[in-house]
């Protein structure tokens, strides 16, 4: 590489050889170059290593470093520490980018000065294939976030941060959800973290292919509730005063979603607990998220299907407003909150 990177790009990677090539190539393909790309893989056994050698033969700006099986927030933060660019940007192995994610992001940084740590973008939701699955929404939550944060991750997934090394800092991905079998919101962690000590800016214009298939981490209802959980608890200590009831309220509804998750598994003790702490912690929360399970259970959830041939790649115009606005009590609820991230 012939010159210092401003951006690294960290891709954890297990087991990821039908969908990293992919992902790889949309970083390639980028029209901001001053960029350098760290694979991590996690213990993999079948062929992402290989695949990635060709991109380091092909190109100098790519690296690979091998690891055993540790779980993606060990393999984010060995990638940190081997970073070298100003700004860091984590992309999982089976997401995409918009080939102009990363000029954009980084204008948004100039352009908001050196008190913004984090950059975000719009996602678009695709199957196995590229294929656009449908609408997403449009937040547009600035400045200090983290009472909105809590309250609702308007982010939702790992692929779209561009976050300043200077505001990580010390900040790591926490890879005890891991060990306790909770991943899957280390991203989540991160980004509240972070809301904690800098502040947030918008790139209004979908940037981001967000992978989602049946069985994936995100799809794994069970797994994502308790890592939630764990994330929020390991939050109350750190939180200012302000923000302790929004904890509360989401841990309530949390566990009561876990109740019905165990219930349809037929694990009745568990869901009992489960439902009895939710009840404890916030009564109103709780009795709130019971009435929207039971209009869950009677509603078909739709399958994720693709909403006609359009690739995200194939998108000309990311700044065209395609998603749906936010609206209606979520709206009402960001915008109590904004008063306390404002004061």
């Amino acid at each position: 590489m012939s010159c210092k990177p401003v951006v690294s790009v960290i891709i954890p990677a297990y087991n990821a050889q039908a969908t990293l090539g992919e992902t790889l190539d949309s970083v390639l393909a980028q029209t901001f170059a001053l960029i350098e790309v760290i694979v991590v893989d996690d213990g993999s056994v079948d062929q992402t290593a290989q695949l990635v050698e060709r991109y380091c033969a092909a190109d100098d700006r790519v690296r690979l470093i091998s690891t055993a099986n540790g779980g993606v927030a060990k393999a984010r933060n060995i990638a940190i520490e081997a970073c070298r660019g100003e700004f860091i940007a984590p992309l999982d192995a089976d997401d995409v980018w918009h080939k102009r994610k990363l000029e954009l992001q980084y204008r948004t940084f100039t352009n908001s000065g050196p008190e913004t740590g984090v950059v975000y973008n719009w996602f678009r939701t695709i199957d196995d294939a590229g294929r656009i699955t449908g609408q997403a929404p449009m937040p547009r939550v600035e400045g200090n976030v983290l009472h909105r944060h809590l309250q609702w991750n308007f982010i939702s997934n790992g692929s779209t941060p561009l976050i300043r090394r200077s505001a990580l800092a010390d900040l790591r991905y926490d890879p005890s959800l891991h060990l306790a079998g909770n991943q899957g919101c280390e991203d989540y962690l991160l980004q509240l973290q972070l809301a904690l000590r800098t502040r947030f800016a918008l790139t209004p214009a979908f940037l981001t292919g967000y992978r989602r298939l049946p069985g994936s981490m995100s799809t794994n209802a069970g797994t994502m509730i308790r890592s939630h959980i764990q994330v929020f608890e390991s939050l109350l200590p750190i939180v200012p005063e302000s923000a302790l009831q929004i904890i509360e309220d989401r841990l309530a509804g949390f566990q009561i979603e876990y109740a019905r998750n165990r219930a349809r598994r037929a694990d009745l003790w568990v869901a009992a607990a489960a439902g009895l702490a939710g009840l404890r912690r916030s009564p109103a929360s709780a009795m709130a998220q019971v009435a929207q399970e039971m209009r869950r259970a009677v509603r078909q959830k739709p399958a994720i299907t693709a909403t006609g041939t359009a690739a995200f790649q194939d998108i000309l115009d990311p700044f065209q407003a395609t998603g749906r606005e936010i609206s209606g009590p979520r709206l009402l609820r960001m915008t109590e909150l904004e008063k306390l991230d404002v004061g």
